[in-house]
């Protein structure tokens, strides 16, 4: 009965696919070859550390508990013994004595007083794991080739042999190779690669990109001042000569209310002067100064009124007035020539993009350009690139980038100016290989300066 008890377990054995369901099986099945009160098996894991696996009884072990860490402890201490157990023997009789003070201490809190340590071997020899196997009854000094614990030595070889298949077998990199190459699909496709690699593409860039007018022009302050407000809302249609913005007045209508007033004074004073020289020759003198004067008043208050007229910004041609929030213009100083915003031309629309150092690749004015907005992925727009800049710059978000510049090759219901997306720009043909390893290849020859 013990015999096929064994066959039934090597069946099992050989069927565990999992080091856990092969750790259960053997603390759990080993028990209907020879009798035992508890099992336990600790695996020793190299720089991972030993640890229990299984315990009879259990269906999931904790291995940070007391008991199990004491087992693990008392492993370690009779892992060198192990190893130089005799091939024919493989069994350690284990006592309290045997172990430093520390562990045997705790040995009657934990295991009865006959334990056997078997050790799960490799094929080198080296145990892989410990199985302890404890009882009340006295394990056998000597037993003969019928004797159940016969077949406790035999199972126990057989289980190293096992558990070094599921949880330590190495196998060569020869070994490796030469089962891969059995594969036919491999073997195809290795031999297609370098036909791969060869196929014609087109180098290309993934960009961030922006719908921008081509015919657009600068909108500044005429002088220094402050802004007022702005007169019309942002991305706002406007038409020639639409004041779009207006520079605080109060200054200048002061100093012109004076210049008025002076001037007044100034056509008085000549008035009198003039009826003064009818009666005296004298004072014909006096009307030359009059005359002076009113026209120094008259070309003060013409220069004021000018500069007046300057405090309304006013659009130079139709088009769309494009600048920030105005909230964030309201009383902000400016300069002459110091920009407001931007008048652009909704007919006319293009692509603006920015090509990161390290993404750009070779283009050549005339270069295709697809557009992905983000309000409307589904419905690409098709550019044309017009320029790339030569130099890098700092792009808005800070990356040092070469500037790109394109038309719409044809119109888009969807495009309008402001709208944000990604941009491929298609660049020279190439082969698929080159596009794959160009940036390995220039990584490498950055690393290594060659």
């Amino acid at each position: 009965m013990t015999d096929l008890a064994f066959h039934a377990l090597a069946a099992k054995v050989r069927a565990a696919q999992r080091p856990a369901d092969l750790a259960f099986l053997i603390c759990n099945e080993t028990h209907a070859i020879a009798p035992y009160r508890q099992a336990a098996l600790v695996g020793f894991f190299g720089a991972r550390r030993t640890r229990l696996v299984a315990h009879s009884g259990l269906a999931d072990v904790e291995s940070d508990s007391p008991y199990a860490l004491w087992l693990a402890s008392v492993a370690d201490h009779l892992k060198a013994r192990l190893d130089e157990l005799p091939a024919a023997a493989r069994v350690l009789a284990l006592s309290p004595g045997m172990l430093p003070p520390a562990l045997a201490a705790s040995w009657v809190d934990w295991l009865p007083d006959q334990v056997w340590v078997l050790p799960m071997a490799d094929p080198d020899g080296r145990a892989r794991a410990a199985l302890f196997l404890a009882r009340e009854a006295p394990w056998p000094t000597e037993f003969d080739a019928k004797a159940p614990e016969f077949l406790l030595l035999q199972a126990a070889a057989m289980y190293g042999h096992a558990w070094w298949a599921l949880t330590g077998r190495r196998r060569s990199i020869g070994t490796l190779l030469h089962e891969a190459w059995a594969r036919k699909p491999l073997r195809w496709a290795l031999a297609l690669l370098p036909l791969a690699l060869l196929v014609p593409v087109r180098e290309y860039a993934l960009l961030q990109a922006e719908v921008i007018s081509t015919r657009s022009q600068v909108i500044a302050s005429p002088r220094d001042g402050v802004i007022r407000r702005m007169t019309v809302p942002p991305n706002t249609p406007v038409v020639a000569d639409q004041t779009i913005a207006e520079l605080d007045d109060t200054t200048l209508d002061n100093r012109l209310a004076v210049a008025r007033a002076a001037l007044s004074t100034a056509r008085l004073e000549l008035h009198q002067a003039s009826q003064r020289a009818i009666e005296s020759q004298s004072a014909k003198a006096e009307l030359s100064l009059a005359e002076g004067k009113l026209r120094e008043r008259e070309v003060e208050v013409g220069a004021l009124q000018r500069e007046v007229a300057q405090l309304q910004i006013k659009a130079p041609a139709a088009g769309v007035f494009v600048y920030s929030d105005p909230d964030d213009w309201a009383g902000r100083p400016v300069q002459t020539g110091e920009r407001v915003g931007l008048l652009a031309d909704p007919a006319v629309l293009g692509v603006q993009a920015w090509a990161p150092v390290s993404e750009a690749v070779n283009l050549a004015p005339g270069a295709p350009m697809t557009l992905f907005l983000r309000v409307a992925p589904l419905d690409p727009v098709s550019a044309r690139l017009d320029h790339a800049g030569y130099q890098a710059v700092e792009a808005p978000n800070g990356v040092a980038s070469y500037q790109l510049r394109g038309h719409l090759s044809e119109p888009s219901g969807v495009a309008r100016i402001g709208l944000r997306g990604t941009a491929r720009v298609s660049g020279e043909w190439t082969v698929l290989g080159y596009l794959l390893l160009r940036r390995p290849f220039a990584a490498a020859r950055e690393w290594c300066g060659c």
